[in-house]
């Protein structure tokens, strides 16, 4: 139990010197751009996004390739930063950009993955485990 605290706290730690240096840096370069547009609002952990276009990033150049930035198309107000999983394109979803999870009525439809495009390596958004 000491050894699970003690990672969740060097986790926190290390993903608010992220933050911290992300919001010194906007102009940050990333590894993976990809303008993204809902008809209706969608979830990602904390926050949730109207229906519009969103610009979804992984991976700032030189750091680690399993953070995931979404802004404005604007890009002018960061509305999403995490950590995610790497997963592996399911073999049935070739050109599938986005998993999406359920909701319940009313409710916006969570996120489950992101698939940048071009790529068979995707990003599994982190809700609450």
């Amino acid at each position: 139990m000491l050894t699970r605290s003690l990672a969740l706290m060097a986790g926190v730690a290390g993903l608010t010197a992220v933050l911290t240096a992300t919001s010194s840096q906007a102009g940050m370069p990333m590894t993976r751009v990809n303008n993204l547009t809902f008809s209706h609002a969608v979830a990602l952990p904390g926050v949730t996004l109207a229906a519009g276009t969103y610009v979804f990033e992984a991976g700032p150049g030189g750091t680690n390739s399993n953070l995931v930035r979404v802004r404005t198309v604007n890009q002018q107000k960061q509305l999403f930063l995490g950590f995610t999983i790497p997963i592996s394109r399911p073999a049935d979803a070739p050109g599938r950009l986005l998993i999406f999870g359920e909701a319940q009525a009313g409710e916006p439809t969570p996120i489950v993955a992101w698939y940048p495009v071009g790529s068979d390596r995707g990003h599994e958004f982190l809700y609450g485990r």
